[in-house]
């Protein structure tokens, strides 16, 4: 595997960039648990007008993705950042006046659309200013900021929900948007931009890198973790098991608690001591910890269930901490310098599309089959992390990558990492 340097990313601009993550996330996490609420008690759409609304939407923002890592070839990262956000509070605002489905949906495939270009985008940026850092590292810092302003937003949004009318929703909106506006600002303190080194190449080339291209495929079904957190969990808490509906808030509060104090210290094994090897075999032990878990806790007692819940739940974190690892790890210390733009966004594609078709597949799994479904979901979820486990065993060479895709090589990144 490769010898990664032990360095922290200290430099203002890197800190900057979490901070911009941290408000972001806050307005995020203010919103997401109104919203569904919001579009059917205050707008009035049925639900299932909604969830096919969210889907399209999902659908919409899969070809942003790649296309953000073709449009850094020419813009900057945080042009580019900087754009998406202005776009995205521009959309908040306009959710305060929608009244139709056909409203919805614009604002929705926009809002969407903004936030897949951004992603790709905000992650090279974050490359960008701890270049003397490693980015594994700075991406795992990041995550657990953003979790931490996720957390925060959500607490906002159970006073919120206390406050009756309509009000708290278009306060709830507004101030999503003016997260957005402080964290634009926020970028105005970064260097001056410039055209990102990390995006020169073509997604073609990376296409060629037949393993990489495998991995982010297989990443679509390893990503099913978040799906089952934010789906699977909440339908089967409340559907099969005696558990109270009320610990389905208690266990997205410990998701979040667990992701803030423990994605950093993971990154850092990844990256420093253990490889992406031990955190695919540890993944795939959790997702089946998960799976089981998850099944035994239909029709045990309200105890035994709750216990079997949070353990489920420790388990599906667990998994989503070390994929996280292993994402940053793929797309930041495997990739050619001057590929890292693209390799970034093929493997962000994998994910739009999970959050896109992941919640179909895990409700008709626990739906229709129960208690086999789960048994099913840990199946897959452990067979595509184990085979991505294979496909990265042995050491690992971004020069012969650079050979095989036709990149030409970069600085010092001559010189082929130590396995």
């Amino acid at each position: 595997m490769l010898d990664i340097p032990n360095r922290r990313p200290s430099e203002r601009g890197a800190r900057t960039v979490a901070v911009i993550g941290f408000v972001d996330a806050l307005g995020t996490g203010l919103f997401l648990p109104l919203s569904v609420i919001y579009m059917t008690r205050v707008v009035r759409l049925a639900p299932t007008a909604v969830g096919l609304g969210l889907t399209l939407a999902g659908v919409a923002g899969i070809a942003m993705t790649p296309a953000c890592a073709v449009l850094m070839r020419h813009i900057t990262p945080r042009s580019i950042v900087g754009g998406c956000f202005a776009v995205s509070a521009v959309g908040f605002v306009a959710y305060t006046r929608v009244s139709s489905f056909a409203g919805f949906l614009a604002v929705a495939v926009v809002v969407q659309c903004a936030s897949r270009l951004e992603r790709p985008a905000t992650a090279v940026l974050v490359l960008e200013t701890s270049r003397r850092s490693n980015g594994v590292i700075a991406l795992g810092s990041r995550q657990a900021l953003r979790n931490a302003g996720y957390g925060l937003g959500g607490l906002l949004a159970a006073v919120a929900l206390l406050i009756p009318g309509r009000a708290p929703f278009d306060a709830a909106l507004l101030a999503n948007a003016l997260s957005y506006v402080m964290a634009g600002l926020l970028l105005t303190r970064l260097p001056s931009p410039r055209v990102s080194a990390h995006g020169r190449g073509t997604l073609r080339q990376v296409v060629r890198d037949r393993r990489f291209t495998a991995l982010a495929a297989l990443n679509t079904l390893i990503s099913l973790h978040d799906s089952i957190l934010r789906v699977a969990m909440p339908l089967w808490i409340v559907s099969r098991t005696r558990a109270p509906a009320a610990l389905t808030g208690v266990l997205f509060a410990l998701n979040t608690v667990l992701v803030v104090v423990a994605q950093l210290p993971v990154s850092r094994a990844v990256a420093k001591r253990h490889g992406i090897g031990r955190s695919y075999a540890i993944a795939a032990a959790a997702f089946c910890g998960c799976g089981v878990a998850f099944a035994l806790a239909a029709g045990a007692s309200t105890g035994v269930a709750i216990a079997l819940l949070v353990l489920a739940l420790t388990a599906q974190t667990w998994a989503e901490l070390e994929n996280t690892a292993a994402e940053a790890y793929l797309t930041v210390e495997l990739a050619p310098p001057d590929l890292r733009g693209q390799y970034i966004g093929l493997f962000k594609t994998s994910m739009a599309v999970q959050q896109a078709i992941g919640p179909i597949v895990v409700t008709v799994a626990i739906v229709h089959f129960g208690r086999l479904g789960w048994v099913l979901l840990a199946a897959v979820t452990t067979a595509a992390t184990l085979i991505s486990r294979s496909l990265t065993a042995g050491p690992q060479d971004p020069g012969t990558r650079r050979r095989a895709t036709g990149a030409k090589p970069a600085g010092d990144a001559r010189k082929p990492a130590q396995a």
